[in-house]
């Protein structure tokens, strides 16, 4: 029912985890990332993964619905550099299979 109220434009907003956001495949003008880091099972705090942001950012500004968008990233001030590296493309993301 969300998810087609917001495709219908019924709704403006949605508030989502980030497990969620990373999952949900609706386009949207604007993403807002509030806090960069997740807790673990183990309640272990970790920063979230550059694959984690990008695919939460990248839910905003889809080609064939927007001609641009935004992200806004908020994280701690020793962090900023790291991400402004990542979404300007300065950053080298490296990924790869692991055998089970």
């Amino acid at each position: 029912m969300i998810e087609q109220a917001f495709l219908e434009g019924h709704l403006s907003v949605i508030c989502c985890t980030s497990t969620l956001a990373m999952g949900i495949n609706l386009p949207c003008q604007m993403v807002i990332i509030k806090g960069t880091v997740t807790f673990e099972e183990s309640s272990r705090i970790r920063e979230f993964s550059d694959l984690e942001v990008l695919q939460m950012i990248g839910r905003a500004g889809r080609p064939q619905f927007d001609q641009s968008a935004t992200a806004v990233i908020m994280t701690r001030k020793n962090k900023v550099e790291t991400y402004n590296r990542m979404v300007t493309g300065q950053e080298i993301l490296e990924s790869r299979y692991v055998s089970m």
